[in-house]
């Protein structure tokens, strides 16, 4: 039976993640992160204001984009307090973090308060594949009708590569289009079993 949450990610897998940017984190990673980047600014992509990267882990995701953009404020979430342990000390020095399950943080009015104004990326990378189907689309319906992101970017697995028992799990992200316009649509280098997309608010 297909495991969520903490009862598949507890909290020492963090370990397994350690931003130490000296080679002990796994180098596939960390070209994950620098592809997401190499994106951005490819594109010309003007991150001036926030970015909040949901289910971000120890935030190497992050990392990467203060290193491109570094007045940018960041705000992340993640199911264990000791994500921000594991994460690089120029993160955790700025960084804004929210522990808590991802559809409670993105509909937690606090939150919004704090976030949504000014938000200039919202990022998701392999992340909504580790979600249940209806826990998914509630973020991604709540995040087009309250959070509206000037951008939105993804790193999902491509529904061709689903497995639901892992599970690793493909949802409706083609009702971002409602409400946003393809600056992106690619494969990702690091692996073909997942897609990047990056959109811009109509």
């Amino acid at each position: 039976m297909a495991k969520f949450g903490k009862e598949r990610f507890p909290e020492k897998y963090q370990k397994g993640f350690k931003n130490n940017f000296q080679g002990k984190t796994s180098k596939r990673l960390h070209k994950n992160s620098e592809e997401l980047v190499h994106i951005l600014q490819s594109n010309n992509i003007k991150l001036e204001s926030k970015v909040f990267e949901l289910g971000a882990g120890p935030a190497r995701n992050l990392h990467y984009i203060l290193n491109a953009y570094p007045n940018i404020k960041l705000y992340c979430n993640d199911l264990w307090s000791s994500s921000v342990d594991h994460m690089s000390d120029k993160v955790k020095k700025i960084v804004t973090f929210y522990k808590g399950d991802s559809e409670d943080v993105i509909n937690n009015k606090e939150i919004q308060k704090e976030v949504i104004d000014n938000l200039d990326l919202f990022l998701v990378s392999d992340h909504f594949m580790h979600l249940q189907y209806e826990k998914a689309d509630n973020i991604i319906k709540k995040v087009l009708s309250t959070w509206k992101p000037k951008h939105v970017m993804l790193r999902e697995v491509k529904k061709e590569h689903e497995t639901p028992d892992h599970p690793r799990l493909y949802h409706d992200y083609h009702q971002i289009l409602n409400d946003y316009e393809m600056v992106v649509e690619t494969t990702s280098e690091q692996d073909h079993a997942y897609f990047i997309w990056l959109l811009k608010r109509k």
